[in-house]
């Protein structure tokens, strides 16, 4: 009796394996068509794109330059706009808030069709400005890498609307439908 039921543990076991092969596999093409999807953003580039460079770190350091130097390095030609002030508080976040709303609204108006934006701020006001942004033109993100050689700026994702690929609600159906086309 114990020897059945051994063999069916140990039929079991082997069993359960392929499910796990079979998602492994289904993360690695997502994953492998996702880091495509990063180069291809990364690349592509819209007719009139800006940069937003918003220092609120260190005293409200000015980074502007060090964006100008990446974007050069990496063949991008656009204009950098710069916003800067001192810390970030509960007292004055709304207040820096609207003012990157009129920024928002000036660039609207100078028929800016992409931002790339660059951060150096408390991640509350990055999450409050990618609020602001949400639902606008195509806004790419970057991020500072220190432990690269040499530290720098490394284009990381675009700001979706509404939705994060691979994160969205699917039926199995679909999920299999996209995974085989």
């Amino acid at each position: 009796m114990w020897t059945l039921i051994g063999n069916i543990a140990n039929l079991l076991q082997i069993l359960s394996v392929i499910p796990l092969l079979f998602t492994a596999g289904l993360m690695l093409t997502r994953a492998r068509r996702y880091r495509k999807l990063i180069r291809q953003w990364e690349q592509t580039a819209t007719a009139r794109p800006a940069a937003l460079a918003v220092g609120l770190a260190g005293g409200g350091m000015d980074i502007s330059g060090q964006v100008k130097q990446f974007l050069e390095a990496k063949g991008l030609k656009m204009d950098v706009r710069s916003y800067t002030a001192s810390g970030v508080t509960r007292e004055n976040i709304s207040r820096l808030l609207r003012q990157v709303l009129d920024i928002k609204a000036e660039m609207t108006a100078e028929g800016v069709t992409e931002v790339h934006l660059f951060l150096s701020c408390p991640v509350v006001f990055a999450a409050a400005v990618g609020a602001l942004l949400d639902n606008w033109v195509p806004v790419k993100l970057y991020h500072f890498n220190n432990q690269a050689n040499p530290p720098g700026y490394e284009f990381w994702t675009p700001l979706y609307k509404g939705t994060v690929p691979g994160l969205e609600t699917i039926t199995a159906s679909e999920l299999f439908e996209q995974e085989l086309t």
